[in-house]
């Protein structure tokens, strides 16, 4: 699980640093003329606590990846210290971002910090706790410890306030949008999409937790967990980020017959043997990807950002990279059921 954290990790920072991606010039000065800048430079209390905590975790999991603990700390911090310099380096090739070595220096602090708790001896019981915790919840496949960090990384997804809950698509604001609808009643077909995107999202989330759980004594506890945080979390995003009159965007009527529905099928399809969840979590994932090309309506980013009361450029960042995420998550938790399929198939015929 480490090096998946570590490579997962490593992805956020690389898309959180170089988004949009456009843009790129040179601009003629010495390229490593940054590493050079007097201190403090382009300080701001904001940018200073993301670049620490970003790393933190990389480096947590970086030291994990190998033994001896030194060893493993070492090889933490430097590569947290190349990632960053490798990072700076890059931004300078793009206008709208300041390449620093403040910004070096956050980073590796965050580094090092996150692989000393990582070694800590502390650490080192609370960690074999959860080890045991894993061995206990989920099943022994190494599938299973792909489908433990997609699981903590599809929490991550729901972090956009203005995104519905467990929503696949999103309506835009103001004047309604042209389209051609299949259906004599547009808003039924709307209702469709909608509702059954929001459907489908919560049985393949759902069925994919069980499928991986060890046993069904579990599986109540794991369901009211994946339905009830994301609530909580949605809740304490808007209150932190939304203007008052967009602190409930997340849920509508459409959003709630979703739900509803979804859990009756959850409710349904936990009673089959856990290959069966998965093979319904399969065709569920298909679902939500089609239901989304058949969204005929579009919200732009400064709709979206319109509804924010912050007005730091780190939420577009944000935005983008919890789009970007929810967009990879599908294919993510594909591949991972077809590999359990795969591996019960052969041990089956072993």
């Amino acid at each position: 699980m480490a090096h998946y954290t570590a490579l997962i990790t490593f992805v956020v920072i690389v898309f959180t640093s170089f988004y949009p991606f456009t843009g790129w010039a040179y601009s003629g000065r010495p390229l490593f003329e940054f590493l050079s800048y007097p201190l403090p430079y382009y300080f701001r209390v904001f940018d200073n606590a993301v670049n620490f905590i970003v790393y933190l975790p990389l480096g947590f999991a970086l030291a994990l990846t190998c033994r001896p603990r030194i060893l493993g700390w070492l090889l933490a911090v430097l590569l947290c210290g190349l990632a960053s310099l490798l990072v700076e380096f890059g931004q300078q090739f793009l206008p709208s971002r300041v390449s620093s070595n403040l910004d070096m220096l956050y980073n590796a602090a965050g580094g090092a910090l996150g692989a000393t708790l990582a070694v800590s001896p502390l650490f080192r019981r609370l960690w074999h706790r959860i080890w045991r915790a894993r061995q206990r919840y989920f099943r022994s496949e190494t599938a299973a410890d792909y489908a433990v960090v997609l699981i903590a990384l599809w929490f991550v997804t729901q972090l956009d306030p203005s995104v519905p809950l467990f929503g696949v698509v999103v309506r835009p604001l103001g004047l309604p949008q042209p389209f051609v609808s299949p259906l004599e009643n547009p808003m039924l077909f709307l209702l469709l999409v909608e509702a059954g995107s929001v459907m489908l999202h919560l049985v393949a989330v759902l069925l994919f937790v069980t499928t991986f759980l060890a046993d069904r004594r579990y599986y109540a506890r794991a369901v009211m967990l994946v339905m009830l945080l994301p609530w909580l979390l949605k809740m304490m995003t808007a209150g932190a980020l939304l203007k008052p009159m967009a602190l409930f965007e997340w849920i509508s009527f459409n959003v709630m017959t979703g739900l509803s529905a979804g859990f009756l099928l959850v409710w349904l399809f936990t009673r089959f043997p856990p290959l069966v969840q998965a093979v319904v979590a399969l065709l569920a994932l298909a679902g939500t990807r089609v239901l989304a090309a058949m969204w005929p309506l579009t919200r732009s980013d400064e709709e979206m950002l319109s509804l924010f009361r912050w007005h730091y450029g780190h939420l577009a960042n944000m935005n983008a990279l919890i789009a970007f995420l929810s967009q990879l998550w599908p294919y993510a938790a594909l591949a991972t059921l077809l590999g359990l399929l795969w591996q019960s198939a052969r041990q089956r015929k072993a």
